[in-house]
């Protein structure tokens, strides 16, 4: 099954996010490489450190990684202020509206077929196009 097959054309500045899950997901058959496509993209798109929240608690994003559990998928290591790490869920943190990450974040989100966070497509965002 293809899971970004058609998903909710929330199309924002000439790019839908069903757009962009079509281009991450392009090549990748079956849940375990679609996810590691969004993995990819994460790590290669992202600029580390960035600012996030978890039910509105500020942390910083250190990196991503893939748990291989398609049910846990991508996680986020994060830092709260005063230097406590962990590593939580993709799903559960939100960044800023605007960012290349928020732009990601919420096809991510879409992909799982779950509601997305604001996001508009970032200024000068021309990936895959690059």
């Amino acid at each position: 099954m293809r899971w970004c097959a058609t998903r909710s054309l929330v199309s924002v500045a000439g790019q839908s996010l069903s757009e962009l899950v079509d281009a991450i997901t392009v090549d990748a058959y079956g849940a375990d490489e679609q996810l590691t496509a969004f993995y990819t993209v994460f790590d290669e798109a992202v600029s580390l450190p960035c600012a996030a929240k978890v039910l509105d608690v500020g942390i910083e994003v250190l990196g991503f990684d893939l748990e291989g559990d398609e049910r846990r998928g991508v996680v986020a290591r994060c830092r709260q202020p005063g230097g406590m790490a962990g590593v939580i869920s993709l799903v559960d943190v939100r960044f800023e509206s605007g960012t290349v990450e928020a732009w990601l974040h919420a096809a991510f989100r879409s992909w799982l077929g779950l509601k997305t966070f604001s996001a508009r497509r970032p200024k000068g965002w021309t990936w895959p196009d690059e």
